[in-house]
């Protein structure tokens, strides 16, 4: 049985996080006038699903800011009765030191002193809000059981780790928890952010070449997609000289929703600095009960470094002082959290792709640049860091580009002969795979696209696309295209 005094607590806690029981709306401050694709996809496809609704991603992307937004769309669209809907963010942990069955005590609370009603009797649908839910132990089990008992209850949940969410979804929630990824705005967003009147244009060419994208690799034919290329070119023509504005300081400091607004860069990589330290100590360490989170400090600013290039774990674990074991449990922790990707070798050969080298990726570009000292517009000159920079930002569109278009495990590859002709990025779609090779220039020499033609040698079934600076054009012959980046980059 529940002490008074704690009951008490919870229900302040309670009125504290969901002040829309006595305003009937979501107070101005926690709601932000832009919203994100996200919001949209969950609101339209899993808000009025009976799955538990999971969104996961790392610090800072707007995770609890697209939460409130939909409890403010289900008060004021859905004409859901405020006291439906329950709000509790774990990010705090006074919650749990107050009780040792925070959410059974919590529902219990609710049930009894706001909704006035037993769970076990509801006449309607209840909305319950969840932030950072790994916090507490067993949560998974918790929500199963609830689930189970077949109650009108939508559950939506978050958390900045993918580890335990996945976990929980492949042991206790497996058929019954669906998965949004959100990541920091992609610069098609960032776009419609900034140019909020021109948001239809930008969607609008983003679906025409996604699925021009993906009627080319079906029929490995690269001319559809390159006509619907032109046909955006020119429709975006009059507003290129902002788009590149854009672009420029995208990659500077990428798309954290935070960032957008602060103009000193300054500021921005004091604020990236205070996210990486905020997902090493109170993500990884208490996730995976961590001893020595400097040497993991320590591999962070290692990879920024090295980011995009093939990388021996032998080089990084004599560097570090650390055990070959320890470093690949480094690295999955850094993945889990956001921080890191990597790129195996495209190979047919599930072993070949062990064995050889993998690439590394610091996944932001603004963390990267922060990390390496170069968060300035001087690197905005320097064309080796900013080569390093759109391959980046290339590995990580492509990626989120590859989860749109097919569902599933989000893998990227690289390729390279014997001879040392390499390909920057291989994304596989629908069985064939897609080379990408990125030049970030408008001067291209044929021999710096060798390796392109190697591998468009071996996967006849396939086309190559060249990432330039302003150059749109096709080689039917090599079948290759050349795209502009800003153009590329809005169709991710």
């Amino acid at each position: 049985m529940m002490k008074a005094n704690t009951e008490q607590k919870i229900i302040r806690i309670l009125h504290d996080q969901n002040p829309w029981w006595e305003s009937n709306r979501v107070p101005d401050n926690l709601l932000k006038p832009f919203k994100r694709r996200d919001f949209y996809v969950i609101k339209e496809k899993k808000l009025d699903t009976k799955e538990i609704t999971a969104i996961i991603g790392p610090r800072q992307v707007g995770k609890t800011t697209v939460i409130y937004q939909l409890i403010d769309h289900l008060i004021n669209e859905k004409k859901v009765n405020p006291r439906r809907i329950l709000y509790i963010s774990f990010d705090y942990p006074y919650l749990t030191t107050i009780t040792k069955t925070p959410v059974d005590d919590i529902l219990r609370t609710y049930s009894t002193h706001i909704l006035k009603e037993p769970l076990s009797n509801l006449a309607d649908r209840i909305y319950i809000f969840l932030d950072e839910v790994c916090k507490l132990e067993q949560w998974s089990r918790v929500l199963k059981g609830l689930y189970d008992l077949q109650r009108p209850i939508k559950f939506i949940i978050s958390d900045s780790s993918s580890s335990d969410i996945l976990k929980g979804s492949s042991e206790s929630l497996v058929g019954r928890i669906s998965i949004s990824l959100m990541f920091p705005l992609k610069f098609v967003d960032v776009l419609k952010y900034s140019h909020r009147k021109k948001s239809e244009l930008f969607n609008k060419v983003n679906w025409e070449l996604r699925k021009a994208f993906k009627r080319s690799i079906n029929k490995s034919d690269p001319k559809p997609f390159y006509e619907c290329l032109r046909w955006a070119y020119s429709l975006l023509a009059p507003h290129e000289d902002f788009i590149k504005i854009h672009l420029n300081e995208y990659l500077l400091k990428d798309g954290y929703p935070e960032l957008l607004n602060i103009e000193s860069l300054d500021l921005c990589a004091e604020k990236l600095r205070t996210y990486l330290a905020l997902t090493i100590y109170k993500d990884i360490v208490r996730i995976f009960n961590l001893r020595d989170p400097k040497a993991l400090e320590e591999l962070v600013v290692l990879i920024a470094d090295v980011s995009s290039q093939r990388v021996e774990y032998t080089s990084l674990c004599n560097i570090l002082g650390i055990k070959r074991d320890t470093l690949v449990n480094y690295l999955n922790y850094l993945e889990s959290v956001f921080l890191i990707s990597k790129a195996e070798f495209y190979s047919k050969s599930r072993a070949a792709r062990i064995r050889k080298i993998k690439k590394l990726y610091l996944s932001n570009v603004g963390l990267r640049n922060t990390l390496v000292g170069m968060l300035n517009e001087a690197l905005l000159q320097d064309s080796s860091e900013v080569g390093k920079v759109v391959e980046i930002l290339l590995h990580e569109h492509c990626k989120r580009l590859k989860f749109n278009l097919e569902r599933g495990r989000v893998e990227l590859f690289y390729w390279k002969t014997k001879q040392g002709n390499e390909v920057d990025i291989v994304l596989e779609l629908f069985r064939k795979p897609v080379a990408i090779e990125s030049k970030y220039k408008n001067e291209i020499q044929k021999k710096e696209l060798k390796g392109l033609r190697k591998f468009l040698e071996e996967h006849n079934e396939s086309f190559g696309v060249v990432i330039t600076k302003d150059i749109l054009d096709l080689d039917l012959k090599d079948r290759m295209i050349f795209i502009p980046l800003w153009l590329f980059l809005l169709m991710c």
